[in-house]
């Protein structure tokens, strides 16, 4: 199998629990928007570890490909996250009163982390294509380092707003205590 049709079908496979909430709606357009963060927060938590991972397991070295999928599933189910934060701000507003009700809270702690976040993951998801990495050469691994601060303002979002703390702080400490094994290289026999 091609490398592009692998991370196709990887990424298909992501999409699939953003499918199954849009394919099931509930009554309760609350619990939608909270369940599609928490995916799109474990696609990018998983995205922001692989290479740590890596280090010190190194059989999955070989698959560090793979992050590109799980990067832009983590992107592609952020933006279905402000989708349907919009849907459900339609259901609590009048008729096109939704953008008065998202610009008063815009700017509250927790819905800015959400934002700045997508903003973040915007950079990269547009860089991770084979022609954008040949046009930005070396410049192209600090736009995907965007996806670490990016995570950490996504975990912020994830513990104010969706009352995720416990899990947020989980996974902060996770993905950070992963983070450190980038600064102590691992020692390989010659």
């Amino acid at each position: 199998m091609k490398r592009r049709t692998a991370l196709l079908a990887l990424w298909a496979v992501l999409m699939l629990p953003f499918l199954l909430l849009l394919a099931q709606p509930g009554d309760d357009p609350d619990a939608a928007v909270a369940a599609s963060g928490n995916w799109a927060m474990a696609w990018l938590a998983l995205a922001v570890v692989m290479t740590p991972l890596a280090q010190l397991w190194r059989p999955l070295g070989r698959l560090l490909w793979l992050r590109r999928a799980v990067g832009l599933a983590a992107f592609a189910g952020s933006a279905l996250h402000l989708w349907l934060y919009v849907e459900a701000m339609r259901g609590f507003a009048e008729p096109g009163g939704e953008w008065a009700l998202m610009a008063d809270e815009a700017f509250t702690p927790g819905i800015v982390t959400g934002w700045l976040a997508l903003a973040l993951l915007l950079l990269p998801a547009l860089a991770s294509n084979d022609a954008a990495m040949r046009l930005l050469r070396r410049a192209w691994k600090p736009v995907q380092r965007l996806a670490l601060p990016a995570a950490a303002l996504a975990l912020a979002h994830m513990a104010v707003v969706h009352d995720g703390f416990s899990l947020a702080l989980a996974l902060a400490a996770t993905v950070g205590g992963l983070q450190l094994v980038r600064f102590f290289p691992s020692k390989r026999k010659a």
